[in-house]
């Protein structure tokens, strides 16, 4: 087991006790999974874990150069891929409770351990709680309702648990379905799991995990949102928004009854995912760091040493002064999700950079956020544009939201 990694963002402030501990519980570390017994790699910033020192070498050069901070796997000093880390033992059992902290600070200790989930707060103060106050109780009570009677973990903490393993294995919605009926068969009587994966996604909706389904025009014409969400063709080319039965030209219609469209974006909003990047401690300063911990020596490692960057800052002046204001980068391309498939298929995903985070974190796979999804089966081309209207719509709202803000001041 690897000891905690949390140290290592402190590379810059190297006084830091936590900096000291970590460095020396990494020495440890090393030595022991090494064969070397007398020299190690030094990861410092300098060496880049090409030159070879001792213990008292390595610790120095750590505490006065810092070391690498995009090294988070420590390969070349013994960690293996798979290995567990301190970290994921100290947070299990807190994920939930700090993911709940994030999206509800007002209402940090409201109704925990102990007090009745179901006394809301209307009955203490005659009022009816809003829905963001409604949504807290409900993941609230999910969190603290074990697993089944008697386990150590929340209902909420295992699906979370669950519904990321599905993605990462890339399970289908009827495998998923087909574990949690086995999970209640095994686990004890009075078990909380739901299911369904319809009645897991119910629940994590209210933490923000969620998107808008608009249909779009077969021919890539326009989107049938806003005022031409109840129509039916496409108001340019004139194609049905539904699809159709090859037999019979009948409207091909869901076991639930509603009509099936012919193609469907799926987007992502923005505004949340912002706020969350915000919201979250383990964020929200790293925000900052273009503006704050940049060091500006004339090395390119990070589009705020770019000169289109400077550029902007130079004419936006009133923008760039606001270190917490977000530089977002825009990436696009297809691919084909189907392995075997027979026809080709091309779906397009819109990407989201965060430039504001530091390069060892803007560039990971962990933080991008996804906008939105372009169905297939073939490439949008010019026709993007039509689909990146959500987004441009949100980002307009971002604009006036930062100009009354600066009208406020």
């Amino acid at each position: 087991m690897t000891p905690s990694k949390e140290w290592m963002i402190f590379f810059n402030d190297r006084f830091n006790e936590k900096y000291k501990v970590g460095v020396e519980q990494f020495l440890n570390y090393a030595f022991k999974k090494t064969s070397e017994e007398n020299n190690i790699r030094c990861p410092c910033v300098k060496c880049n874990n090409t030159d070879y020192g001792s213990r008292e070498v390595v610790e120095m050069h750590l505490n006065v150069n810092g070391i690498m901070p995009n090294y988070t796997t420590w390969y070349h000093h013994g960690e293996r891929l798979g290995e567990s880390s301190s970290d994921d033992e100290e947070s299990e059992g807190s994920d939930c409770d700090e993911i709940l902290r994030d999206l509800y600070p007002n209402m940090d200790g409201f109704y925990r351990s102990g007090s009745e989930i179901g006394s809301s707060n209307e009955n203490k103060h005659g009022e009816e709680p809003n829905d963001e106050a409604k949504k807290f109780y409900r993941l609230l009570k999910d969190s603290e309702q074990p697993t089944y009677p008697g386990c150590d973990t929340s209902k909420l903490s295992v699906l979370v648990k669950l519904l990321h393993i599905k993605s990462i294995g890339r399970w289908s919605n009827e495998s998923f379905d087909m574990l949690l009926q086995l999970l209640k068969q095994i686990l004890p009587i009075g078990s909380n799991l739901p299911e369904s994966y319809y009645d897991s996604k119910k629940i994590i909706k209210d933490l923000g995990l969620s998107y808008q389904k608009i249909d779009a025009c077969k021919n890539d014409c326009m989107l049938y949102w806003k005022e031409e969400d109840k129509s039916n063709m496409c108001k340019i080319c004139g194609a049905s928004r539904w699809k159709e039965n090859s037999h019979n030209e009948e409207t091909k219609v869901r076991k639930n009854g509603k009509k099936l469209a012919v193609k469907t974006l799926r987007y992502f909003p923005l505004k949340p995912r912002l706020q969350r990047l915000f919201m979250s401690k383990k964020t929200a300063s790293f925000m900052r760091w273009h503006h704050e911990k940049r060091v500006d020596d004339g090395l390119m490692r990070h589009p705020a040493d770019s000169m289109a960057w400077k550029s902007f800052d130079d004419l936006h002046k009133d923008f760039s002064i606001e270190p917490r204001n977000v530089r977002l980068g825009l990436a696009s391309d297809g691919f084909q999700p189907f392995t075997h498939s027979k026809k080709s298929y091309s779906i397009w995903p819109v990407i989201l950079i965060p430039y504001n985070l530091p390069p060892w974190m803007c560039m990971k796979e962990s933080n991008f956020i996804l906008s939105s999804l372009i169905p297939g089966p073939e490439g949008p081309g010019d026709a993007i544009d039509v689909y990146l209207q959500p987004l441009i719509e949100e980002l307009k709202e971002f604009i006036w939201e930062f100009v009354w803000l600066e009208y406020q001041r």
